[in-house]
């Protein structure tokens, strides 16, 4: 056949032998134009490439979703670029990641340092005393505090409330000796007293339980009047460990003694100085001083200058 035929061509009077050269035939080929379409490959959406080829790739921008434009493969591992069109929706999951947060950002778009805002916490409307008076809920023991007196300020009182009533409320807690109610003109705010007792005790047990307490239709704040200086001195947190002549010798450096007031075994005394300066410097001095050791120390203010005549301290029995 003409596979095997040897054929004689004349060129320039010469003879020139040719022989066919033949390829075999590759089972994969495929007798069709090339596609322009990429190879298949998972993804969550179709597309259609766009036959201009003028069209620019648009700049990227922070969007997370969009397209990616189509574009013609060159091999067969081809893979798409993953740019965006500025007018494509969300169509699917993001094409492409963010660079890790840990990242330095562009110096031309640093991003705002994140600035929180104070918090307020919602008020609450307590009707809890303890919110309402926190001040003067704040007790301190009387042998500590400096401002302690026997003399006790009440305030946010009705404005017609009666010396009769208040001494029956106050009168619980001690024996009161004097009060004096200062009533302000209508409209002008609420009425408050000053209530005097007759030791700083008793003042003290008062106004810790009578702190933020209604006395008519009002909590009533109680807090510590302002200190009478006199001559004489009422000396608290005493016992059978005290004596006369233990009192003279640690008061008598203030200033000259008239009369120390005491029987033994009682919890105070009264010590009558010849000065009011002398009295001063005591309460200052000796208000916390532990006489009867670090667990017993001593509780001080001024007292009432009584008539002469042998000391009866007065005892309290509070009402059943």
């Amino acid at each position: 056949g003409a596979k095997h035929a040897k054929p004689r061509i004349i060129l320039y009077d010469k003879v020139a032998i040719v022989d066919p050269v033949y390829e075999p035939v590759r089972s994969e080929y495929r007798s069709r134009p090339r596609s322009i379409t990429p190879p298949d490959y998972e993804r969550p959406y179709s597309y259609a490439w766009s036959p201009v080829p003028e069209r620019r790739r648009p700049p990227p921008d922070d969007r997370a979703y969009g397209m990616p434009p189509a574009v013609p493969p060159h091999h067969r591992d081809f893979r798409p670029p993953m740019h965006e069109y500025p007018m494509a929706g969300p169509h699917g999951p993001p094409m492409h990641h963010r660079p890790p947060m840990h990242h330095p950002p562009h110096p031309h778009y640093m991003p705002r340092p994140y600035m929180p805002r104070p918090h307020h916490p919602p008020f609450e409307k307590m009707e809890n005393k303890k919110d309402k008076f926190p001040n003067y809920l704040h007790h301190v023991l009387p042998e500590e505090d400096p401002l302690a007196t026997r003399t006790l300020f009440a305030g946010n009182l009705e404005i017609n409330i009666s010396d009769e009533e208040l001494r029956r409320i106050f009168g619980r807690y001690g024996i009161v000796e004097d009060i004096d109610i200062k009533r302000p003109p209508p409209g002008t705010g609420n009425a408050f007293a000053f209530v005097r007792y007759q030791t700083l005790d008793m003042a003290h047990r008062a106004k810790v339980e009578l702190s933020g307490q209604y006395i008519g239709k009002f909590q009533c704040k109680i807090g510590y009047g302002k200190a009478t200086p006199t001559t004489r001195v009422w000396v608290g947190g005493l016992g059978l460990w005290t004596s006369v002549a233990q009192l003279e010798r640690e008061f008598d450096r203030f200033g000259a003694i008239k009369k120390i007031e005491y029987a033994k075994g009682e919890p105070h005394a009264y010590i009558l100085y010849d000065s009011i300066d002398a009295a001063q410097a005591a309460v200052k001095e000796m208000r916390g001083f532990p006489l009867g050791g670090p667990e017993r120390r001593l509780r001080i203010d001024f007292a009432d200058v009584g008539p002469g005549g042998p000391f009866r301290p007065k005892t309290f029995a509070p009402p059943v």
